[in-house]
């Protein structure tokens, strides 16, 4: 693949060739759930293949298939951690023609699981794409192979390699970056004084984290101040809200809107669920406008 110059600028070295700093701390999310000892069992291939790799889980739970909640776990956490290695797998497409594949990131990182979407948000924001391979180089597989667990027999395998030093050129087949599956766009629109988005993401608390940010409402909104008066449109339900900073700005079982701890956009109930009592769900419509 050939390098944009300004990957080559930012990092002094050939993307294909040796890594910038130290990969030997490896990370799984995924959807696998608990319930049994998938999630365990990549840290076991890992260390059973590079004994002095350091694993961090950082979530197994996110929904099954969701690919779009996966992304956005992966840019939450990734931007705290240290460089690393970083599975990930929300791969509805496991074991068809859906490639796998490594992302070397300009900061450093290496990403790595399928070609679906859901390691583009991420690649972002740890500096953009420096270069991506395709993983068809069995040499660096592990020893078991199924057409429905590529975490175990695939991916975490070329994480272990990774952290033990192989070269990340080596991986596999290189990629033109503009030939990766995109991810998710979701709709987002500035319109006479009203902000039109959609909820990207239910979290676990029951809080609607709406596609936008800071900049997004500004612009529809102008300046913010807590306490504004907001009529907020969730689906067919017309709610009167205020913009918040925190959750104890606003009285137990009140809705706020604030910019949560990512700097994404989000409505929440304080001490309760908003998704349970606006009966939203993903892709909701929501439109935000001045009381």
């Amino acid at each position: 693949m050939r390098e944009s110059s300004s990957a080559r600028a930012v990092s002094g070295l050939d993307p294909l060739g040796p890594m910038l700093g130290d990969l030997r701390l490896v990370t799984f999310m995924t959807d696998f759930g608990l319930r049994d000892p998938s999630a365990g069992v990549l840290s076991g291939v890992v260390l059973a293949m590079t004994p002095n790799a350091r694993t961090l889980d950082l979530t197994h739970a996110i929904p099954p298939y969701d690919v779009e909640a996966g992304a956005e776990a992966l840019v939450e956490s990734l931007v705290h951690l240290p460089v690393g290695a970083h599975v990930a797998v929300v791969d509805p497409g496991v074991g068809t023609q859906r490639r796998p594949i490594a992302i070397r990131c300009v900061r450093g990182d290496v990403l790595i699981g399928p070609d679906n979407g859901l390691l583009l948000p991420a690649a972002k924001a740890l500096g953009g794409i420096a270069a991506v391979v395709v993983l068809d180089d069995e040499r660096w597989w592990g020893p078991s192979r199924s057409h429905t667990f590529h975490g175990r027999d695939l991916f975490a395998p070329v994480a272990a390699h990774l952290a033990a030093g192989v070269r990340f050129g080596d991986l596999g087949s290189p990629l033109d970056a503009s030939l990766l599956v995109p991810a998710a766009s979701l709709p987002l629109e500035v319109k006479g004084g009203e902000l039109h988005t959609v909820v990207r993401i239910v979290d676990g608390f029951g809080t609607l984290v709406l596609a936008g940010d800071r900049s997004d409402i500004s612009a529809a909104l102008g300046t913010l101040e807590p306490g504004l008066p907001l009529t907020i449109t969730i689906g067919d339900q017309t709610i009167s809200t205020v913009w918040a900073n925190r959750f104890g700005d606003v009285p137990e079982g009140a809705p706020l809107c604030y910019i949560d701890s990512a700097g994404r956009l989000a409505l929440a109930i304080n001490r309760g669920s908003a998704a349970e009592r606006y009966k939203a769900t993903r892709r909701t419509p929501v439109v935000i406008t001045r009381a």
